[in-house]
């Protein structure tokens, strides 16, 4: 009876320090203060992920730490989402990574190899997971389609 009571404690205890802070609806999985949703099998452009998320009540994903950055790299690995949209564009200045729903700078980043490119000359504004090369961040033309990656509070 000690060692399940030890054990049960231990795996609560695992839960309550990593992800389970936040109270999150079905559908959508708990990180710190927040909840996340992966909109499978829905192929977007940056715009309709927006639409998608803001009719959830919620908005892409705004990467505030690398902690987060990593668990939803870990997230999106472990489920196979593929490419999935977060809230990153550089729409209004060239070069100048801003968070949509905020207007804020981006703080850090998670770049792949040679990005952000603006590759063969295209204009790509806006972010998304990158599956092929382990979520790193990849820039891609806004009418790239991605699964939408949704956050709330």
């Amino acid at each position: 009876m000690k060692t399940a009571l030890a054990l049960l404690f231990t795996v609560t205890s695992l839960l309550v320090g990593t992800n389970a802070r936040a109270c999150c609806d079905d559908g959508w999985i708990a990180y710190q203060n927040h909840c996340y949703h992966i909109g499978y099998w829905k192929l977007l452009t940056f715009a309709e992920a927006q639409d998608y998320c803001q009719n959830l009540s919620a908005y892409l994903v705004r990467l505030e730490t690398l902690a987060e950055n990593h668990f939803l790299k870990d997230l999106l690995n472990k489920t196979q989402a593929g490419n999935a949209w977060m809230g990153l564009t550089d729409q209004e200045h060239e070069g100048i990574w801003i968070w949509i729903d905020t207007g804020i700078q981006a703080t850090f980043s998670d770049w792949g190899p040679v990005e952000p490119n603006n590759y063969q000359g295209q204009n790509e504004e806006c972010v998304y997971f990158y599956g092929a090369v382990k979520y790193k961040w990849n820039d891609a033309m806004c009418l790239h389609k991605a699964v939408p990656l949704c956050e709330k509070e």
